[in-house]
């Protein structure tokens, strides 16, 4: 009775890692180093606010002058950082994508920090922190890109490494379809047994309306990626407009089911 016992909890143990695995994080990372005219600034107060949530999450550089959002949803944030007797700096559209870092680098004034100095930071075009090589195809160009079939994924082809003609299906980088691991906010859409087209078509029929923006990346993928030797993660769309007001509301996880039927 007790090896049945136990066999179930290390059966149930597996089952539980095997889920973790399959759920990929939906977040990107934020880092850098606060620094002033005379060096690095330890201690600094560093607050991104999500622009669409006002959700706000604070860190302090430590005694490198170095900061660390781990996990960070994706969409555009405000960043503030402020240290005494300096001015405060204000980033503004920082855009953190999932599965992808964003590196930066505010240089603090001296002055009053009631004094604000506002730059506009935008998307981190070449990423430093990273070995992967990754893109991400942005809410404007999923609307306004001509799509015939309203699938997302046929933009994957606009990504470097990719291959498609009438005689086969897109593929990334020359490997086999099934190597290629489609997700949506996190956890994977694929059929597990057929995936000769997984590189066109998932069975959660993602589609225009439900997809926000998606990343994807060709090679050298992080350990938290989960399986395959490219991803393409898709997020939802989010927003009054996709019928949900809130990332972790019951809203969005009811459209979620409704858009993987």
């Amino acid at each position: 009775m007790k090896k049945l016992v136990k066999g179930l909890i290390l059966g149930l143990l597996v089952v539980v890692l095997q889920l973790s695995i399959q759920a990929q994080t939906t977040t990107g990372r934020l880092s850098g180093v606060v620094s002033g005219p005379d060096g690095v600034l330890p201690g600094a107060s560093v607050t991104a606010t999500d622009d669409s949530t006002k959700k706000e999450t604070t860190v302090v550089t430590d005694g490198e002058g170095s900061f660390l959002f781990p996990q960070l949803e994706f969409g555009t944030y405000t960043v503030k950082v402020t240290a005494q007797g300096f001015k405060t700096y204000v980033g503004q559209e920082v855009k953190i994508d999932v599965g992808r870092d964003y590196k930066l680098e505010p240089k603090l004034e001296v002055g009053d920090v009631s004094a604000t100095v506002t730059v506009t930071a935008g998307a981190d075009i070449i990423t430093s922190t990273t070995s992967q090589i990754s893109n991400t195809v942005s809410p404007q160009q999923i609307l306004s890109l001509p799509l015939v079939t309203r699938n997302p994924l046929e933009l994957t082809r606009l990504q470097s490494g990719t291959q498609s003609n009438q005689f086969q299906n897109t593929t990334i980088n020359g490997v086999r379809t099934s190597f290629t691991n489609i997700t949506r906010d996190g956890i994977n859409i694929q059929d597990s047994f057929i995936r000769t087209n997984a590189t066109d078509f998932a069975p959660g029929r993602p589609s225009v309306d439900d997809t926000a923006e998606f990343t994807v990346i060709t090679s050298n993928q992080e350990a938290d990626q989960g399986y395959g030797s490219a991803q393409i993660r898709l997020q939802i769309r989010l927003g009054p407009d996709a019928g949900w007001s809130s990332r972790s509301g019951p809203d969005r996880r009811h459209s979620a089911r409704q858009a993987s039927s």
